[in-house]
């Protein structure tokens, strides 16, 4: 079994997995849930594994993209439990495990995409021909209006404030009908994790999210009067 949590968006969920099903979900969407919802779901996919009779072989959590907060919220709470029952962690980009969703109803080459903050934007491509196995690829942190490209057949992400006002008039339109809104899910994330058990980290020092911007560290200038 493999507990699984995402709370890389407004939705906070944690899911059960075992052999390809889910078993156990929970979830809950709003601004700023994640810290009254996720220890009380956790709880409740512990003692579901627990009656089951089945001790958890891994935990699994949505690294980002994503939600400062959020991200930030999920990993510390999921590190901490790792330590506690010491389990494996599993790091899953919010993007593979859309992808994952997506893997049935979308074909070709597709293309994530997180919304962040002004008009930035990280996307990711995906390879659905065949219906391989979702891979990670390079992670790209642009404006929008570096999006729409004539060898990508379907987007898909979360649409959120001004970027669904882009999409719907000037040149986001060009890819408007072409995008798929979805949410990222645990579901989704226990489901990937299954086939990545191997990565689960257990130092767990070094591992950060993806946050969904890029933060620079300036000096810091007097000012001047």
């Amino acid at each position: 079994m493999i507990i699984a949590c995402d709370t890389s968006s407004v939705v906070c969920s944690v899911a059960v997995s075992h052999n390809g099903s889910i078993l156990f979900e929970r979830k809950d969407e709003g601004g700023q849930i994640h810290i009254e919802k996720l220890s009380p779901f956790l709880k409740e996919a512990l003692n579901y594994c627990i009656a089951s009779g089945h001790e958890p072989e891994a935990l699994a959590i949505a690294i980002g993209p994503g939600s400062f907060n959020g991200l930030r919220i999920g990993l510390a709470t999921m590190k901490a439990l790792a330590v506690s029952r010491k389990l494996p962690l599993i790091p899953v980009p919010t993007t593979d495990a859309m992808a994952f969703s997506l893997a049935d109803s979308l074909e070709g080459n597709v293309r994530g995409v997180i919304f962040s903050h002004r008009n930035f934007v990280h996307y990711a491509d995906y390879d659905l021909s065949e219906k391989k196995a979702i891979v990670t690829p390079e992670f790209h942190y642009k404006t929008w209006d570096h999006l729409p490209n004539p060898g990508i057949d379907n987007y898909f992400g979360k649409v959120d404030r001004g970027f669904r006002d882009w999409l719907q008039e000037g040149e986001g339109k060009t890819i408007q009908d072409k995008f798929f809104e979805v949410d990222a899910s645990a579901a989704s994330i226990a489901r990937v994790a299954e086939s990545r058990i191997e990565e689960g980290i257990m130092d767990l020092d070094d591992l950060e999210p993806l946050y969904n911007a890029q933060y620079e560290a300036k000096k810091w200038v007097a000012p001047q009067f």
